[in-house]
């Protein structure tokens, strides 16, 4: 019985991968990133890509957004672009927090009405 729940939990996660319209697989949650930090990823079809960074203290206290990147993907439609992520005079100790958000715009999705393929995250943190 165990077997069976395995795969089963294995074809939802697998189908729920396959679903996502925009995946990031770099920068990853948690991962400590800057002065320049590469952004890897895919979208399900050619798509207008936009990448906004938004820069927070541990306090939780809002500093703003870098402007970001404004790429459209690869031929093989993946994302591959470099933002940055600066470094900030704060209290010693303190880190920034950075809020990556990957979204992404299709034309051909236009026929439904709704360019947005939708949007990816990562919550990083400063060295």
């Amino acid at each position: 019985m165990s077997r069976v729940l395995i795969v089963l939990c294995i074809l939802l996660l697998a189908v729920s991968v396959a679903s996502a319209e925009v995946t990031l697989n770099s920068p990853t949650a948690g991962q400590v990133v800057g002065p320049s930090t590469p952004i890897a990823g895919m979208c399900s079809q050619r798509a207008f890509v936009v990448v906004i960074t938004e820069v927070t203290l541990d306090s939780g206290e809002s500093l703003g957004f870098v402007p970001g990147i404004r790429h459209w993907t690869n031929d093989d439609n993946s994302i591959a672009v470099r933002i940055s992520t600066p470094r900030l005079f704060t209290q010693p100790g303190e880190k920034l927090t950075y809020t990556i958000h990957v979204k992404a715009y299709s034309s051909a999705n236009q026929a439904t009405g709704n360019p947005d393929l939708g949007e990816a995250t990562a919550t990083c943190y400063s060295k």
